[in-house]
């Protein structure tokens, strides 16, 4: 009895070190935009994936990890993705979109490809649920049907945006790179950096797909030491950014948020 129970326990620990890291995938969603889950993990994002048939009880159980993602549009706008994916591929786009939109789940990224399978995630069922986060690629979450509860989704967010990233953020660096107020509203970004050198800086910003949306280059210091600027950056979206400070010898990464 003891040699079984054993057994069983070696067994759970293995099942929980074989599902300890999510998979990854590159696919077009509905809209025809092109995604690579750990590049979207990489840049600090949380993604939620949710499968569903879709049916009614999918419905049921799959809101309250909504609603848990919803809470925290304004303290991370942007920052958490929420995947609505058709279990096994078979059914068309259009129709997946309009029932979450007419299941009160407006705010999805929704796929019907098997390239996004909840196989990789253990047991199959629908709804089922996984959180995942951090330049580890971790699951924080995964749950099935009526074990999905609202609560455990938004402790499983709240700890994958904690996760450490891939890019160095915010001062832990060499010139002491911070960019503020973190996250933006009024279309000004202040920069504060310690200038050792009286050399051209280049600032560009990157969105969470790597492009570059954003560049002031040709910034020189006025002094050595700390310095202070201000950019204009009203014309970007909400969501989240990188800010790449760069001389001919050093470059570095800062992370902020545009709230609006």
């Amino acid at each position: 009895m003891k040699k079984l129970t054993l057994f069983i326990a070696l067994s759970l620990i293995n099942i929980s070190i074989v599902f300890a890291q999510a998979t990854d995938f590159t696919t077009d969603d509905c809209n025809g935009i092109t995604h690579n889950l750990f590049d979207s993990l990489d840049a600090g994002n949380v993604i939620v994936i949710s499968w569903v048939m879709p049916c009614g009880p999918c419905a049921t159980y799959t809101l309250p990890a909504y609603a848990a993602i919803q809470s925290f549009a304004s303290s991370h706008p942007g920052q958490v993705d929420f995947y609505l994916v058709d279990d096994y591929a078979n059914t068309a786009c259009p129709t997946l979109v309009n029932w979450g939109n007419s299941n009160s789940m407006p705010l999805n990224t929704a796929f019907s490809d098997i390239a996004i399978s909840m196989s990789d995630y253990g047991s199959n069922g629908m709804p089922k649920v996984v959180v995942l986060g951090g330049s580890d690629h971790n699951i924080y979450y995964n749950e099935n049907d009526n074990k999905i509860t609202f609560a455990g989704v938004q402790t499983a967010i709240s700890d994958a945006l904690s996760a450490p990233l891939a890019i160095n953020d915010h001062q832990s660096s060499k010139f002491d790179l911070i960019s503020f107020p973190n996250p933006t509203q009024n279309g000004k970004l202040n920069i504060s950096y310690r200038a050792d050198n009286i050399e051209n800086i280049n600032f560009d910003i990157i969105n969470v797909l790597g492009e570059t949306v954003h560049s002031f280059h040709n910034q020189t210091p006025k002094t050595i030491g700390q310095e202070n600027i201000t950019f204009d950056i009203s014309k970007l979206t909400k969501g989240t950014y990188f800010l790449r400070y760069s001389t001919l010898s050093h470059s570095e990464i800062s992370r902020f948020v545009v709230a609006q």
